[in-house]
């Protein structure tokens, strides 16, 4: 699929910051970039941020799709990097490509994707402000024109979906990429040059640390998450989920009156006021599907519901969806699971 660009250059850039601690995929953002670039008969540059990146991590950006390779190092980047010090590494970075100037003098328009999330929606919309862009938050697609971009993404928990159109030239955004490489770039073939980052960094926020004895697996960045709800009646549901949780490696989740009621801690709250979450599969357990729980929710996320209620929302948007009581269908299930 190509449109009609006659003489605009698009230049796809993918930004991966690979000293973080947030559960991110850092080179989604690439396999993202080079789905589009695909599309519309262009190449995609990444730019990959850490204290040291090397070969490996070039020859991961290239597998993923891309046709250059930025090895930006900057010496106070460690593991668990704030969205401070990469809004101000990467802006060096940025600089250093002349990402506002190029744009200035020619018809080169810029398309930044970082990895979907929290922290990359945040990422994108302060770099937006420092180079004088468009913030266009998460997005499902996108397609280049020659007078502008046209972004879709979700809104209102999934119920409704929202085009943004822009003439600007320079765009910041978030995407998932597909489940298969677009088209990946052998590591010999790709252009790697590596840039040294010197500008002082803000400091880091004190963080505290929190004993997490329970051990259990965190929501950013899990395959799987089982969540529970309302629907769930007390506390006792949510070890069931827990025991469902073991035998899939997946993450537990809840809802905000889960939360409210004492059954699952803030902490692994989904939802409009909680976590974004981006599984493969998400498991809502006694969950009805407010447009607040689902906007927690990546779209490209595949849903199975398990609910005592046939009309509840939640399957809308499941792919897999069964009615029943939880305390029937989740030892069932768990007992299967175990034999498997």
């Amino acid at each position: 699929m190509r449109t009609d660009m006659h003489n605009t250059k698009y230049r796809l850039l993918a930004l991966v910051p690979i000293d973080t601690q947030d559960g991110i995929d850092p080179m989604s953002a690439i396999t993202a970039a080079a789905a589009l670039a695909a599309r519309f008969d262009t190449s995609v540059e990444a730019l990959v941020l850490g204290a040291d990146p090397g070969d490996a991590s070039a020859a991961e950006a290239a597998r993923c799709g891309a046709g250059k390779v930025w090895l930006c190092a900057h010496p106070a980047l460690g593991n668990g990097a704030q969205s401070d010090q990469l809004v101000a590494a990467f802006a060096q970075a940025l600089s250093r490509l002349d990402l506002a100037g190029q744009s200035a003098h020619d018809d080169t328009r810029h398309l930044v994707l970082l990895p979907a999330g929290a922290l990359g929606e945040e990422v994108a919309a302060r770099l937006a402000c420092r180079f004088n862009g468009v913030a266009l938050g998460h997005c499902a697609d996108m397609f280049l024109h020659a007078d502008g971009i046209r972004a879709v993404r979700a809104s209102h928990g999934g119920r409704a979906r929202l085009e943004l159109t822009s003439a600007n030239a320079t765009w910041f955004a978030t995407m998932r990429g597909p489940k298969t490489t677009a088209g990946a770039t052998p590591l010999a073939a790709a252009d790697i040059v590596r840039i040294e980052l010197g500008e002082s960094l803000p400091p880091p926020c004190p963080l505290s640390h929190v004993d997490m004895s329970d051990n259990k697996m965190r929501l950013e960045g899990a395959r799987i998450i089982v969540s529970g709800g309302r629907g769930m009646a007390g506390g006792t549901g949510f070890s069931l989920l827990d025991e469902l949780a073991d035998c899939l490696g997946a993450a537990v989740g809840g809802s905000l009156p889960a939360v409210d009621a004492g059954w699952v801690p803030v902490s692994c709250q989904v939802g409009q006021s909680g976590r974004y979450v981006a599984p493969e599969i998400y498991v809502a357990v006694g969950i009805s599907g407010t447009p607040q729980h689902m906007a927690g929710i990546d779209p490209g996320t595949r849903i199975v519901a398990i609910n005592a209620d046939p009309e509840a929302d939640i399957f809308n948007f499941a792919e897999i969806g069964i009615v029943g009581d939880w305390p029937v269908v989740l030892p069932a299930l768990i007992q299967r699971l175990r034999r498997t």
